[in-house]
């Protein structure tokens, strides 16, 4: 069994084609799937199978319970998740917000797959 296939992702984008994307990549890559189309479902999803999700993959344009509440409302359930912002917004001050709200990293949008995943990876493996 290789080291990904214990881990859980959730991925909460409301763009279709991303979060198919970046959900098959995942699956590929052997992590166990999860998926949320907005902040209110993602954070019902994280609560019901946090013993599972290692990581959360968000967008910060969720509607409803946007990005940085949701990454609030993660941290605060599980401190130990590691958590991925992406946005169409790559600015110095948005990378700072999320950070501030408890995010691990940030990548802007659009991204290189192969990036994402071996962040992904790299925080995976950290203490």
């Amino acid at each position: 069994m290789s080291e990904t296939q214990q881990h859980g992702v959730l991925v909460a984008e409301d763009e279709d084609e991303i979060r198919a994307l970046v959900s098959s990549i995942f699956t590929l890559e052997n992590f166990k799937v999860f998926q949320a189309v907005d902040g209110q479902s993602a954070l019902e999803t994280f609560t019901k199978h946090s013993a599972e999700i290692a990581l959360v993959i968000t967008d910060l344009g969720l509607p409803g319970l946007g990005g940085l509440e949701l990454i609030e409302h993660v941290r605060r359930l599980k401190p130990s998740v590691r958590i991925i912002s992406i946005s169409g917004f790559g600015h110095y001050e948005v990378r700072e917000k999320i950070l501030k709200a408890g995010g691990d990293e940030f990548i802007a949008k659009p991204f290189v797959i192969d990036e994402l995943i071996g962040l992904a990876r790299q925080l995976l493996r950290k203490p």
